[in-house]
């Protein structure tokens, strides 16, 4: 737009072409985009980097324009454009795009000198192994990590400190300190033939939403790993990554304020009269607060529009709503049926308590069968890595209403981690597609 303003209308004197020109530069715009993809050219360790990013942007540039100059040639369609915009619009476009990466080195620079992404740390192993690590990372860290502790299985024979870190516990200590503070990632450090014990602490600690990494100098893999990575110049193997981090933290966070917002204000008069019929019906709340499980198994305050009796509702969530439940009132069968009644669950989303998408929320006291839902389940505190979501993958694949049977419970958690391990902006579009068939098919309801 800027480079047709100047060459072709304010230069030339004439503004055709209009169409042809923005739909070109359009074009270019995608091309430069998914070839930076490829090049990882959005990565945050990239982008710290102001040569690189100098560097990669000329390149990109430069195939970019070759590119486009090829297809004009090809397709026989160069003579209907100015070589001067050309000209103008690539310089523009370059030197632009050089004044924004530089602009986003110094604004990261900014963020890690006032410890934004600062990373907290902590070790397992109070050992030689966990001296040489911290030793070595101390050495090369340059600010951007700092150690909350070391923490240790053994009972016996186990130092106070290691390095001037205090040992602060056993695994589950660990577990306790990282529900309760932040900590960004664990590090294994024990030796290479303790396989047993480490195979035993990387499966307590699958609960954890942190990045969970074994030392290897090196190791053989008998793991399930995603990965190897290196955090200050120590080797890793990549057991668990931490769901939802970088970009697809953000686009999840905009996904979710933005669709919480717009929602709530398209279905704001629903809820005004939802909450009058409430009202009207029986006396007591409109809504009804419940203690559910949350992100990293921490508890929090669900609403929902009130559907039962007020002497007969169950904040504990022990007794499970089956369908004709006459603890029901008729204006809560109705929104239960048509899920009217999980609308203010968006103010939980706003708040962010919950997801749009997500696993669902289950209350502390919620059974499979006649056992509490996590004891009854392998892997079930796994689903908590992520936020609690309104709608999720197990409901819309017919998971939806009562559950009363173990098997069923199970096929729940197996959904809830397939959508954790695979979570795409285009699979929370399918799923809140598949979620309006189901609500207008009232599957399940009750």
């Amino acid at each position: 737009m800027v480079s047709y303003a100047i060459y072709v209308y304010g230069h030339l004197g004439y503004g055709g072409y209009f169409f042809l020109y923005t739909f070109s530069a359009a074009g270019g715009a995608v091309v430069f985009i998914f070839i930076m993809r490829m090049a990882q050219g959005y990565q945050f360790k990239h982008l710290s980097k102001l040569a690189w990013q100098i560097r990669h942007v000329s390149y990109v540039g430069a195939i970019t324009t070759a590119l486009l100059i090829t297809m004009a040639f090809l397709s026989k369609i160069g003579s209907m454009y100015s070589r001067g915009w050309v000209i103008t619009w690539v310089i523009l476009s370059l030197a632009t795009l050089g004044l924004i990466r530089v602009a986003y080195y110094y604004k990261i620079k900014q963020w890690h000198q006032t410890g934004r992404f600062l990373r907290t740390l902590a070790i397992i192993g109070a050992c030689d192994e966990a001296k040489h690590v911290v030793t070595k990372m101390e050495k090369h860290s340059a600010g951007n990590f700092v150690i909350t502790g070391v923490f240790d299985d053994r009972m016996t024979r186990v130092p106070a400190k290691v390095c001037d870190y205090p040992v602060l516990g056993t695994t589950k200590d660990l577990i306790q300190f990282a529900q309760e503070r932040r900590v960004d990632e664990i590090i294994i450090a024990l030796p290479v033939q303790a396989v047993r014990r480490i195979g035993t602490i990387v499966e307590k600690l699958r609960v954890l939403p942190a990045d969970l990494r074994i030392c290897i100098e090196p190791i053989a893999s008998a793991y399930p790993v995603c990965g190897v990575s290196e955090t200050a110049s120590i080797r890793m193997l990549d057991v668990l990554e931490r769901p939802l981090k970088h970009w697809s933290g953000t686009i999840k966070w905009i996904e979710d304020k933005v669709l919480s917002a717009l929602l709530l204000i398209v279905f704001g008069p629903v809820m005004l009269l939802t909450a009058l019929a409430i009202k009207m019906e029986s006396p007591g709340p409109i809504f009804f607060v419940q203690k559910r499980f949350g992100f990293n198994n921490q508890p929090v305050n669900v609403l929902k529009f009130r559907t039962m009796r007020v002497d007969q509702c169950d904040e504990s969530g022990a007794a499970r709503t089956v369908k004709n439940d006459p603890r029901v009132t008729r204006v809560g069968r109705f929104l239960r049926t048509a899920s009217l009644d999980e609308l203010p669950q968006f103010l939980n989303v706003l708040r962010g308590e919950m997801s749009i998408i997500g696993p669902r929320a289950h209350a502390l006291a919620m059974k499979a069968g006649d056992q509490f839902y996590y004891d009854a389940v392998e892997n079930y505190s796994q689903r908590h890595r992520v936020r609690p979501g309104i709608t999720g993958w197990a409901q819309v694949n017919g998971l939806r209403g009562e559950i009363d049977t173990l098997d069923k419970a199970k096929q729940r958690v197996t959904y809830d981690l397939h959508y954790i391990d695979n979570w795409s902006l285009g699979l929370d579009l399918k799923i809140i597609a598949m979620t309006i068939k189901t609500l207008l098919t009232r599957q399940n309801a009750c």
